[in-house]
């Protein structure tokens, strides 16, 4: 798994600017060229996050005596691993914005 580079000037992100990409766009630090996430990179993300959520799933509902705010915490928790383990490195970058189709 690699990090995405800039499509201007193939600048190489750190993985803390990736952490908030806001509405499929980022802004290239050295070149100021807009990015755009491909539609290819969504569906990837999505497929990535749906095991994550069967695995979530499937771990609660064995526990049966199980608080909610447990049940919270284990969600949190889940959704973090996604949005710093995973997510900054599926996101590839183009000059247009593109469907998701």
């Amino acid at each position: 798994m690699k990090l995405p580079v800039c499509w201007s000037c193939q600048y190489k992100y750190k993985w803390a600017e990736l952490l908030l990409v806001i509405e499929g766009r980022k802004t290239c630090p050295v070149c100021s060229e807009k990015q755009y996430v491909t539609s290819h990179s969504k569906w990837l993300q999505g497929f990535a996050f749906v095991p994550l959520i069967l695995f979530y799933w499937v771990t609660v509902m064995f526990m049966i005596n199980m608080s909610f705010a447990l049940y919270l915490v284990i969600g949190l928790l889940y959704f973090a691993a996604y949005w710093f383990l995973i997510l900054p490195f599926q996101y590839e970058f183009t000059d247009e914005k593109q469907q998701l189709v």
